[in-house]
Formats: structure tokens, sequence, C-alpha cells
């Protein structure tokens, strides 16, 4: 017999049994049967109720598939629905199959539907599941070493899809529910090698769209290839990411992302560049993870431009405080300051920001070094431009007590845009220094300014205090000389008092910045002061005292001459919001008396001594005769 025809009857014979295998799997295959089965044992092992409304299905050629369709299971009270699918399908290549390998040509998943609820007891509503398993294995019973000549895993599957997949995650402790609302996961060729360690997956991707209360997210992400080897992974990725929430003024964000993955889980490290852009802003990430567990990582965060208003709910109006409402009812309770994410945070980084806005401040230039451990973030180097000077300091949170510590010292500065943009009010000007030094604890921000502590001080040079002319104080303090009386006023925008130099310091404790070195100088005037500014309750109590140091022979010449030598007080009183000044008249006139008695003493000293000096003199010519 031939070669030839020898390899056509083993090859008959092959079809032949093949064919006869094909009809006994056919002929035995009982989808009814199998059905019922999987049911029976779902009940028995579960107590939940199995539905396969579909048929089951089996094919044989030209691959080995089972499919399955409209199948759902209960919750364990068997009525409510836990999960179900549209339909399952998985098909093996049947060459490989003779060869005694798996290869997989398909596994997907249509229409998977899955809902997690955390019930008000805490407990979960796969807690019934987890539990079976844990009392299938005694507590003290050790894992099993594979048996000897057991095959490592090799896993060879040509795709893995799920497709419109719906979650739902249901917190009835915190009365909250997420939702991912549409899931689509694929990939290429999936090849594993337990022996050597190795993982390849060729082109992942995922979408997702969901929604948590009133918030809506959405996210897509493509890898073109992940190559897993000896424990090590790297992959280029890129994708988007996009949020939207009626609590962002802007309505909705979206977020391009590109960027390279690469994990190295012998060592326990990871790295990450990341590329994305926000509206007009470029950032660029570089993430370098020393330790996995527990997570310890170093970064390297540059923003060409960021505008953080932009992306920050407008201020509520009263939002300061206010009176209880008409009807009598009581204030909200002020929101809590919740730190407590520091707790879990540890890392060290650089960030780099070309052109930033934050509350209304705008800088250029920042640059500051960050540190965070032990439920501490310190930001312990920041340097930055700002409204035409520097600034250099560092600034400190700390989780445990809500202790805030801050050290500025800003150098060359315009204060009059800078106090427009910080406080939406105008009332200096002048370039020059100001110092901070404070810190203070508290779970509100109410408590936090009634907890101030620390030292603050001024310097400024070719200003003005606006809103107040003292020049117009001192026509006042005259006409109270001559009788008048004084006059509370508000602080008027169109009016200021220049000065040539300003220089003032504080010390803070309990909320309240006291200051008794008030000095300004000015060609005409001097003014000194002392008072509190209660910054924890917003009002400010201060008596600034002015004295005119030379005169001069134009306009106001005259009247600031029968000023001088006399201090005339102004006192700066009431709220942030309310301010008023007025002359203390009471003061004034009792030093001006004491100004006139010293006055007289002069005068009667001066008498006094020409007197003497003329009766010394008539002495002196008796006694030498002339």
């Amino acid at each position: 017999m031939s070669v030839l025809r020898k390899l056509a009857l083993a090859l008959a014979a092959l079809i032949a049994l093949l064919g006869l295998a094909a009809g006994v799997a056919y002929a035995l295959f009982d989808a009814a049967a199998i059905k019922r089965h999987l049911v029976e044992q779902v009940a028995v092992k579960t107590g939940r109720t199995l539905v396969i409304g579909g048929d089951v299905s089996l094919s044989l050629w030209p691959e080995v598939a089972v499919s399955a369709g409209q199948v759902s299971l209960s919750e364990a009270d068997g009525k409510t629905e836990f999960a179900a699918l549209e339909s399952l399908r998985v098909a093996v290549a049947v060459m490989p199959l003779l060869a005694g390998k798996v290869e997989a040509r398909e596994i997907g998943i249509d229409g998977l539907a899955l809902t997690l609820v955390k019930r008000r007891d805490g407990k979960l509503n796969i807690d019934d599941l987890t539990a079976g398993e844990a009392a299938a294995k005694p507590a003290n019973q050790e894992e099993k070493a594979p048996a000897a000549g057991s095959q490592p895993l090799q896993l060879d599957i040509a795709g893995l899809a799920l497709r419109d997949a719906r979650f739902t995650w249901r917190d009835e402790m915190a009365g909250k529910t997420t939702k991912l609302s549409a899931l689509d996961f694929s990939t290429g060729r999936v090849q594993a090698d337990g022996a050597a360690g190795s993982l390849a997956i060729d082109q992942l991707k995922l979408a997702l769209r969901g929604s948590s209360g009133d918030d809506r997210f959405e996210a897509s992400i493509e890898l073109p290839a992940i190559k897993f080897a000896e424990q090590r992974l790297a992959t280029p990725f890129s994708g988007k990411l996009a949020l939207s929430s009626p609590a962002m003024p802007m309505g909705s964000v979206k977020l391009p992302l590109s960027g390279k993955l690469a994990l190295d889980l012998g060592k326990s490290t990871a790295d990450l560049t990341l590329d994305t852009q926000l509206d007009a802003s470029n950032i660029a990430l570089k993430l370098a993870v020393e330790r996995l567990s527990p997570l310890f990582f170093d970064f390297d965060l540059n923003i060409d431009q960021l505008n953080v208003d932009h992306y920050l709910p407008p201020a509520k109006p009263g939002a300061a405080g206010g009176d209880a409402g008409a009807g009598g009812k009581a204030e909200k309770p002020a929101a809590k300051i919740d730190l407590s994410a520091l707790e879990a945070l540890n890392f060290r980084g650089k960030l780099a920001i070309g052109q930033l806005q934050a509350k209304g401040l705008k800088l250029s230039a920042l640059a500051a070094r960050l540190a965070a451990a032990d439920g501490r973030l310190d930001v312990t180097s920041m340097q930055a431009k700002l409204y035409g000077g520097s600034l250099d300091g560092a600034l400190g949170v700390n989780a445990r007590g809500n202790v805030f510590t801050v050290r500025q010292n800003l150098s060359g500065i315009d204060i009059r845009p800078l106090l427009a943009d910080l406080i939406h009010k105008e009332p200096l000007e002048g370039r020059g220094t100001v110092t901070l030094n404070v810190n203070t604890r508290g779970a509100t921000v109410d408590a936090l300014k009634r907890g101030l502590a620390g030292q603050a001080s001024l310097a400024l040079k070719d200003g003005a205090i606006r809103g107040v002319n003292l020049a117009k104080q001192l026509r006042d303090a005259k006409a109270v000389l001559r009788g008048g009386k004084g006059a509370a006023s508000a602080p008027n925008a169109a009016e200021k008092t220049d000065f040539s130099e300003l220089v003032a310091s504080f010390r803070i404790a309990n909320g309240v910045a006291h200051n008794d070195d008030l000095a300004m100088k000015s060609p005409f005037l001097r003014l000194a002061g002392a008072g509190d500014i209660d910054i924890g309750n917003s009002q400010i109590d201060y008596l600034a005292k002015v004295s005119v140091v030379e005169t001069s022979k134009g306009q106001e010449g005259k009247e600031r001459d029968e000023l001088r030598g006399i201090t005339v007080p102004v006192r700066l009183r009431g709220p942030f919001d309310n301010l008023s000044y007025s002359l203390e008249a009471g003061e004034l006139l009792k030093d001006a008396a004491k100004a006139k008695l010293d006055e007289k003493k002069d005068e009667l000293k001066e008498k006094a001594g020409k007197k003497l000096e003329e009766k010394l003199g008539d002495k002196l010519k008796g006694l030498f005769g002339k």
C-alpha cells in the first residue's frame, strides 16, 4: 500500500471519527436538561433563582462554541433581579483542541446588567455568595501546592468583548447611587504563558458613560499593545475623560489623554507620563511610584496657564454670615473643613505654573515644592511673581487638629491692585513689603479666623490712604476747637491722604490683630495710631492720631499753622463692610487744653527768665559800678 493511500485512509478514518463524535455530541446534548441542571444547582448552592429564558446551543465546526441568551440571577430573596445578560458566547478552535491546546476564538458577553447594594446595616447584597465560598474552605486550611506535573497556564484568545454592560452601585447608608449606563470593553489577541510569566494584549479599548447623583461622566482609553514579561509592563495609551455637573460653573470639562505607563511588579515601582489639555491649559505630568504598598510617589507637574476661578462655583450672596432669617430660623451650620484625605497621602513633588489665577489673585512663574506624609501637607518652598513684585514663603496643613500655617514675604508689590483682587476693596496705595507669619486651627472657616495667631508687618512708600481725607479732618478739628461738633463720616473712595512712607506691625492672637506702632509721614503731617482689627468678627476699632509738622504759605497753610503742636485723634470703627471714622472731640479738646497750658507755662517761664535776667543785670551793674 502506497504512502499516499495510507494517508488518505487515515484522513478518512479521522473525518469519520470526527463525524461520529459530532453525531454523538449532538445526540447527547440536551439543552433543556442542561438548563434544568444549572437552575437546580444554583438554587441548591446559593438559594438564588437562575432563569435561562433563551436557547442554550452547541456548535462543533469550524469551532466548538457554546451560547446562551436571556439569563438572569435573582437577589437572595429569590425575587428581585441581581444580574442579567442578553447573550453569552464562548468559541474554541477545533484543531488546536485536538492537539491538547485551548485556543478561544471569542469570549463575548452582551447586555450584562449588575446591581451592587450596600444596605443601611453595612452589609452587601453579595455577602451570601462570598460567605458560601468562605465556608467551603476552613480558615486553617492551607493553600494546596500545584500537583506535580501540572501544566502552567497557557492562554490564547483571539478576542474578548463586553458590550453594552450596565452596573449600578447603590449606597443606602450614604443615600447615593452611582451608575455605569454603558460600558464597552474589547481586546484583540490575548496571550498568556504561565511558565514564562508573560502576558500580551493587543488593542485594548474601554469606553464608559455613567452618573453619580446629578453629576455625569464619560471616559475612554485605548492601549495599542500591552506587553507584560518578567513582572514588567510597558504600554503607551490615549483616551479622553469628560465630566459634567450642575455644580460646575462651566457645566462640563473634557480632557484628552495621552502618555506612557511602565510597571515593575518585582521592584514595586511604576512610571507614568501624561499629557492633557484643560480648556486653554496645557498640562504635563511625570509620576514615579517608588513604592506600591504603602503607596509613595514623586511627581513633576507643569501647567502653562490655569484660571482656577473658572472652575469654582460663584460666591453666594451673604455667604460671609448674617442674621437669622426673617422667620426666626437659626443660621445654617457652617460647613466643616474635612482634611481626612491627607491621611492617605504620601508623596513629594514639584509644581510649576506659568500664569495662575485663584480667588482673584494673579501670579506668574509660580514654583513650589510639596511633600505629604502622616496627615501633613507642606509647601516647603514657594516663589512667584505678582503685582510688580515677588513672593517667597511656605505653607503647611495638618489634618490632625486642622492646623494651618502661613509664612510669606511679599517684596516690591503694588498694594492697591493686590487688595482689589484679594478683598475687592482698595484702602491703600503704594509699593513695598508685606510679611506674614501666622498659624491657626479649626473645623470651619469662622473658627480658623478666630484662631489666628502670629505676626504681620507692612512697609509702603509713596502711596495713599484711600477713603479718608485727613486734611478735611484737620478742618473739622479747627471747627471743634472753635466750639463746633465733629460728625462721623463714611469712607469716600474719591478722597485720600497721600504719604511718603507708611510702616506698621501687628501682633495677632485669638483672631485679633493689634497694632501700636503705626507711623505715616507726609510733607505736612505725621500719623501714628493704635488699635485692633478683629479678623474673627470682621470688626475694626482703631484710633489714629494726626499731627501737623510743617505749614505752607499756600492753601490751608494758615489753618494748619493754627493746629501745630496739637494731635488730632480720628477714630475708625465698625464692621469691614460698613466702616466709619470720626474725630474724637473729647481727646482733641483735652490735647488742645494741654497744648495751651504748656504754651502758658512756656510764656511764664520766658517772662520769669526775662525778669530774672533784668534783676541780675541791675545787680551786676551796681557791683561793677557800671
